[in-house]
């Protein structure tokens, strides 16, 4: 194990290593520099984008007094926590950051240590300096200027400031000089501070603690302390499961309960391609996953004020009338940035999202569900008593809403069709409802949400397979692609994981996936360039051990292969289930992190970072294999199929 162990982090390709407060999320590259921030929060300007446009993106670097920009060495957490640790070095001096931003905090502390390897006396001067993002977009950012003439710098963007600078002695400057003997370490403090103005951002700078690390690593042992272990021994999958939740933590608003999808935006999901879309966002769907692995692993308050986020915006008739919502519970406009580009030229770079107005049917089915696990994991039934109201609205909502075609999971925005995703959650939220509505003494709204259930089970379960190919596919149209979304009916219990047509699709998705990666990132659009052939030219989903999420995909997504290791599971096929989570974990980052796609051949990540779904998915997965007799309570499999 220990050997496997050591093969699999020379492996893992460094990236980028986020750290946060519950208000926004910085990356810090191998190099030391800042490379990604929004401010004034997750959604807002973001005032560093190197790692989205390494050209026009801007960064906060950290360089010796010449220049000399830093050689990467390492990066790690500080143990099971959001403290980051970068080693680095430069000029023969070693340089080590140990970066954090306290929960509730608005700032980012680096403390930075140089160390003298070499047997002579050094004096070398560290400077930091701010090169915001600029964007046709966006108004001009202002000149980087000395707060008062003498620090710390202070540089205004659209809706925010930033105030940076060495602290103690060694500031307020934002350049401070170090002399540090042979054999000796000197340490320093810089901190980079925002507000809404360039008063607030330089207050909060003062007001920050110079080094409060002691209190930072006590706050994570306590939010840990809470969680649940699952029955893995020492090893990769229980570090695994650890960071899977510090990783969803990280994108938790701290004021509202929201859960982000992730914290950047444009994120090329494939090399080359178009799909560029801002993931700064509360999806229903992405929040309900990653609040139930929450339930799951017994961080019951933040799982909580996520639903109490999207119930403050459910509509007066039950329904959500967006699958996303901003922070505030906005709609997020889209916009173009046309000066930005991925880091291979990829295009458009957008900020907000369109997809705001489509409609997609698992939202409903989504709270209901989270709802029901949340209320069997804490047992708190009074909640679920003074939370009814939505419950119902939510249920009679699907009744009115299920047969519609929808835009679906992938957010197709060419076209609406009955996705069988959609359709499976439908029937699963209905059952779960009813099931609720039983145990509070409601058996009418019981019978008439179980009956309803049952009405979507039979439809989908016989409309959705297609005799053809044997399978099910991505909707109800045979001429549709083969996706892994159509596990919904396996993994929200409609049928059993043997029953031998859910085997058939499985079948069927295991084979290779044929099309090459030039044919699909060149087509226009986001649908697939196979409707109408025959279903035997587009293959299967896998990729070099890797599941995709559609048979026209260009790389492995982390999402279906956690979903076809958890139908595994399901199945009986432990080993499977085990090696296809173990292909995601060879692929993280060497920090434990994923984005929304891993490039088997390079090691590289494509799209959106950390998602938080897939992290999500992670951790049920090690929680349902660490615990071989089920976790019924958290797990219910059987709402629907019996």
């Amino acid at each position: 194990m220990r050997d496997r162990s050591r093969q699999r982090e020379r492996r893992r390709r460094s990236y980028f290593g986020p750290v946060g407060n519950g208000e926004t999320v910085a990356f810090i590259g191998p190099d030391l520099a800042v490379d990604w921030l929004c401010l004034p929060r997750f959604d807002g300007y973001p005032i560093f984008a190197r790692a989205l446009d390494p050209r026009r993106g801007g960064a906060l670097t950290l360089t010796l007094g010449d220049g000399t920009r830093p050689r990467p060495l390492r990066q790690r957490y500080l143990g099971r926590t959001n403290i980051l640790v970068t080693e680095a070095e430069a000029e023969g001096l070693r340089i080590r950051a140990v970066d954090y931003m306290p929960w509730g905090g608005r700032h980012l502390t680096r403390r930075i240590t140089v160390t003298n390897p070499g047997d002579r006396p050094r004096e070398v001067w560290l400077a930091a300096a701010a090169e915001p993002t600029r964007s046709q977009a966006w108004p001009e950012p202002g000149p980087v200027t000395l707060w008062e003439g003498r620090g710390p710098a202070v540089v205004t963007v659209a809706g925010a400031a930033l105030a940076y600078g060495f602290r103690g002695s060694h500031g307020p400057a934002p350049r401070a000089r170090v002399r540090v003997a042979p054999g000796q370490s000197r340490r320093l403090t810089l901190t980079v501070a925002y507000g809404l103005t360039p008063a607030e951002a330089v207050e909060n700078w003062r007001s920050a603690p110079v080094d409060d690390l002691a209190a930072e690593q006590a706050f994570w042992r306590r939010w840990l302390g809470k969680v649940r272990r699952p029955k893995l021994p020492p090893g990769d999958l229980l570090e695994a499961y650890y960071r899977g939740l510090l990783a969803i933590k990280l994108v938790c608003h701290r004021d509202t309960g929201a859960i982000l999808a992730a914290p950047t935006a444009s994120f090329p999901a494939v090399p080359g391609g178009h799909d560029n879309w801002d993931y700064r966002y509360v999806w229903i769907r992405d929040g309900y996953i990653c609040a139930r692995a929450l339930d799951a692993a017994g961080l019951h308050e933040e799982a909580r004020a996520f639903y109490e986020f999207c119930l403050r915006l459910q509509g007066p008739d039950g329904h959500w009338s967006s699958p996303l919502y901003t922070i505030d519970g906005t709609e997020p406009r889209e916009l173009v940035a046309p000066d930005l580009s991925g880091p291979g030229g990829e295009q458009p770079v957008r900020f907000g999202n369109a997809a705001w107005d489509q409609l997609q049917l698992d939202s409903e089915p989504s709270i209901i569900l989270g709802l029901y696990t949340h209320t069997l994991a804490t047992g708190d039934w009074e909640y679920l008593r003074q939370r009814w109201h939505h419950v119902a609205l939510a249920a009679d909502a699907i009744l009115r809403l299920w047969r519609e075609p929808e835009n679906g999971i992938w957010e197709i925005r060419e076209r609406r069709d009955h996705w069988i995703y959609g359709k499976a959650l439908c029937a699963a939220g209905l059952a779960a409802a009813a099931e609720m509505a039983l145990a509070l003494g409601k058996p009418a709204e019981a019978e008439r949400w179980r009956a309803e259930a049952e009405t979507i089970r039979e439809d989908v379960v016989t409309r959705g397979w297609d005799p053809r190919s044997e399978a099910y596919r991505q909707t109800y149209d045979p001429a549709s692609p083969l996706d892994i979304s159509a596990l919904a009916l396996s993994l929200w219990g409609l049928l059993p994981p043997n029953d031998p047509r859910l085997a058939s699709t499985v079948q069927a998705m295991e084979r290779p996936l044929r099309r090459p990666l030039e044919a699909v990132v060149t087509r226009a659009g986001t649908d697939t360039p196979f409707w109408g052939r025959p279903p035997e030219e587009a293959g299967g989903l896998r990729i070099d051990g890797g599941i995709a999420r559609y048979d026209f995909a260009a790389l492995p997504f982390y999402l279906p292969t956690l979903w076809m290791a958890r139908h595994y599971l399901a199945a009986g096929r432990r080993e499977d289930a085990l090696g296809l989570a173990r292909t995601c974990l060879d692929h993280t980052t060497d920090l434990g992190l994923m984005a929304e796609h891993f490039d088997p051949t390079t090691g590289e990540q494509w799209g959106n970072f950390p998602q938080a779904f897939n992290h999500g998915e992670m951790v049920l997965f090690l929680l349902e294999i660490g615990h071989p007799e089920g976790l019924p309570a958290l797990y219910p499999r059987t709402w629907v199929a019996a």
